[in-house]
């Protein structure tokens, strides 16, 4: 009898990214009101509270070259996470499509009694709640560093009548026009929570994103090794019913592999091609701003918002890379 004949228990495929990606807006539910609110929330509060009160600043409040240097990478950045967001918001439909007909593939797969499938299938359930799990700690920690601790500093610093203290903004340099952030410290700790609240939903939202890009690039690669597995066994059936059920299986399954390709391909193709136009602009930008200002944590910053753009397009490209070597090691 085939291992895909077997008596299947139901296999749950990440569990932890859905739970994520469905809190965000991210997820498609056809049986839900089709406009997700989450998203268009998240997508607006980055632009009307970081991207626009940034340009603001930059018109209005700063006409110094060397102090505009950093607000405009951080809207080059933020401009980036924006495109992602909405790219992964169109697309959802796509994503969500392609990991039902995952789950249901590695379904069939999922009563198989060869160890190497047993192991690919434990894989996939162990790394892709891992992967949210510790990607989403690390990234808020990073995030903790960029503008809530800056906060915390200055609330200290102000209960401890510190008068040497000069409010400033926690996250990004900003102007809001219809009022000075800075004018007292109500309307500073007022704005600055603000401010970490929106930096905070951008994190969850684009991690969530990142998380289930990645889990379905891998999982997409995990399915063709699996139909590699099976192909290479085909030569021990005997009999011919036995032998084309198992071919049908294997077949359904390398389409639905293939379909998934052509659907990442068509959410991620954009994406990447923004991603590295983004990292080429941003290389030379900081290689320039160290050639004219010396301060180290300008500098650091912008070395921050560079690395996590390389790491993104290191990311996709290994992530690319292994589903294109699965694909090539396939004989049928």
């Amino acid at each position: 009898m085939p291992p895909s004949s077997l008596t299947k228990p139901n296999f749950s495929m990440m569990s932890a990214n859905v739970r994520l990606c469905r809190a965000v807006g991210l997820w498609y539910d056809p049986t839900h009101w089709r406009f997700t609110w989450q998203t268009v929330f998240v997508i607006s509060t980055q632009v009307l509270w970081f991207m626009l009160p940034t340009v603001a600043f930059m018109i209005r409040r700063e006409k110094t070259f060397a102090v505009q240097l950093k607000p405009i990478l951080e809207i080059v950045e933020i401009g980036m996470i924006v495109f992602r967001t909405s790219a992964h918001w169109n697309g959802r439909r796509s994503l969500t499509n392609c990991f039902d007909d995952l789950r249901k593939a590695f379904g069939q797969f999922s009563g198989s009694a060869h160890e190497d499938i047993r192991r690919t299938l434990r894989h996939l359930d162990r790394s892709a709640n891992y992967l949210v799990k510790i990607y989403v700690l690390v990234v808020l920690f990073q995030a903790l560093t960029y503008g809530p601790l800056t906060t915390l500093i200055t609330i200290v610093r102000y209960l401890r009548k510190d008068e040497s203290l000069v409010l400033a903004s926690p996250v990004l340099e900003a102007d809001y026009v219809f009022f000075d952030h800075l004018s007292t410290f109500s309307i500073w700790l007022s704005s600055s929570l603000i401010s970490v609240a929106v930096q905070f939903m951008m994190v969850i939202s684009t991690t969530a994103s990142e998380c289930l890009l990645w889990n379905l690039l891998h999982h997409t690669s995990s399915l063709f090794r699996i139909v590699r597995y099976e192909v290479s066994r085909l030569d021990s059936f005997a009999e011919w019913e036995p032998f084309r059920n198992q071919f049908a299986a294997i077949t359904n399954a390398h389409n639905v592999a293939f379909q998934c390709v052509q659907r990442l391909e068509s959410v991620l193709s954009p994406v990447l091609a923004m991603l590295y136009c983004s990292c080429v602009f941003q290389t030379c930008y900081v290689v320039f701003v160290a050639s004219v200002v010396e301060d180290p944590i300008v500098i650091a910053s912008m070395i921050f918002i560079l690395q996590y753009t390389t790491f993104l397009i290191f990311s996709f490209s290994m992530l690319g890379t292994e589903l294109m070597e699965e694909v090539r090691r396939i004989h049928i």
